[in-house]
C-alpha cells in the first residue's frame, strides 16, 4: 500500500453515487472552499506542528498549513462517496498508486527529483495535456514533482 505526504494544499475528490450508505469521516474545510474527508475506518490521525495540521492514515499522510485551515470537524457522509484520491491540484492527483495529471499543457514535461536534486524520471504529457505517473518503485522517500509553474513534495512509502 503507498502512502503518500503532501507538501501542498490537498483536497480529496468525492464521487457522488445514489446509494445511502453513510460513514464517519474527519472533514477538514479551507478558507478557500476546499473540502477534504477521511474515513474513520482508515484510522485518521490528526497531529499539529507549530505551523501544520497533519493527518496520518492508512491508506495517506497530508499536511495542512494551519494559516489555510477554516475549521476541522467529524460528519456522516454516503460511504459512496468515493474516498480514495487525493487532489494537488485540479490537475494533479494521486490515484490507485499513479499520480494522475489533466488539463496541463500539452506535450510539457514531467521532471520527478530527489529533495536533494537527483532527477529520477522524466515524462511528457500527451497531446491533450493528460498524464499517468506510475510510482511503483518510488518508495521511502521525498520527491519533487514538476510540471511548468506547478512543483510539489511528496513522500512514497
Amino acid at each position: 500500500m503507498k502512502r503518500y505526504f503532501l507538501f501542498a494544499a490537498t483536497v480529496l475528490l468525492v464521487t457522488l453515487s445514489a446509494f445511502a450508505i453513510e460513514q464517519n469521516v474527519v472533514a477538514i474545510y479551507q478558507v478557500d472552499g476546499e473540502k477534504a474527508l477521511f474515513a474513520f475506518a482508515d484510522q485518521p490521525e490528526v497531529t499539529y506542528t507549530t505551523t501544520d495540521l497533519v493527518l496520518t492514515s492508512t491508506k495517506i499522510s497530508v499536511q495542512y498549513p494551519i494559516s489555510q485551515l477554516k475549521k476541522i470537524r467529524f460528519e456522516t457522509v454516503s460511504a459512496e462517496e468515493g474516498i480514495d484520491e487525493v487532489l494537488v491540484d485540479e490537475r494533479i492527483s494521486f490515484r490507485d498508486g499513479s499520480i494522475v495529471i489533466t488539463g496541463g499543457d500539452p506535450n510539457s514535461p514531467v521532471n520527478i527529483f530527489t529533495v536533494s536534486g537527483t532527477p529520477v524520471a522524466k515524462y511528457r504529457l500527451d497531446g491533450s495535456g493528460d498524464g499517468i505517473i506510475l510510482t511503483k518503485g518510488l518508495s521511502g522517500n521525498a520527491y519533487i514533482l514538476t510540471n511548468g509553474s506547478l512543483t510539489f513534495k511528496f513522500i512514497a512509502q
